[in-house]
């Protein structure tokens, strides 16, 4: 079963593990009081895990949140045409300058792969430009993050449910990387 992050709704002492298929609900002798949203997390572990005993991937079912995913997508700049034949950017960011293409990585906690994808297009496009193709959409840990530069916008998504993070292409002005 896959690794989840920890939770603050998580008990250390109330474990759920799936082998082949069978599922494994590990508690204290004399039980274990929870809370709403103790219980709501667990049955969700034990729902996955008995999911994956039966052979079925939890991912492929758009119903079920993940705990984090990560979207890597190419952007370009929306732009429109005036009346009178000016072309104009909508909610165009003074940090982006001139760029009329970037890199978008999104880092979406607890969502379903549609709605994390929804979230991402009407972000972007809030900002003034458009998803034009996903070049990567997967269910991430820390772990995949651990060394490497983009670990700091996993941690904050942990924190503010979305990062957004736009890398200018090259052949744009230096200094127009965006972070939000």
């Amino acid at each position: 079963m896959a690794e989840h992050e920890p939770s603050p709704h998580h008990r250390a002492d109330v474990q759920v593990a799936q082998d082949g298929t069978k599922v494994t609900l590990t508690a204290p002798a004399g039980g274990a009081a929870l809370t709403a949203d103790e219980a709501q997390e667990l049955a969700g572990r034990l729902f996955e895990a008995a999911m994956l005993a039966n052979g079925d991937d939890p991912g492929e079912n758009d119903w079920v949140r993940l705990p984090m995913q990560y979207i890597r997508a190419a952007a370009e700049r929306m732009e429109l045409t005036t009346g009178d034949g000016e072309t104009v950017s909508p909610n165009a960011d003074p940090e982006m300058g001139d760029a009329k293409t970037a890199e978008v990585h999104c880092w979406i906690k607890d969502q379903t792969m549609r709605n994390a994808m929804h979230i991402a297009a009407g972000w972007v496009a809030e900002h003034g430009w458009y998803i034009g193709e996903v070049i990567e959409h997967e269910t991430v840990t820390r772990a995949d993050f651990e060394n490497g530069e983009y670990r700091q916008y996993f941690e904050q998504a942990l924190i503010d449910s979305e990062v957004f993070l736009y890398e200018i292409d090259e052949d744009e002005p230096e200094g127009t990387d965006n972070a939000s």
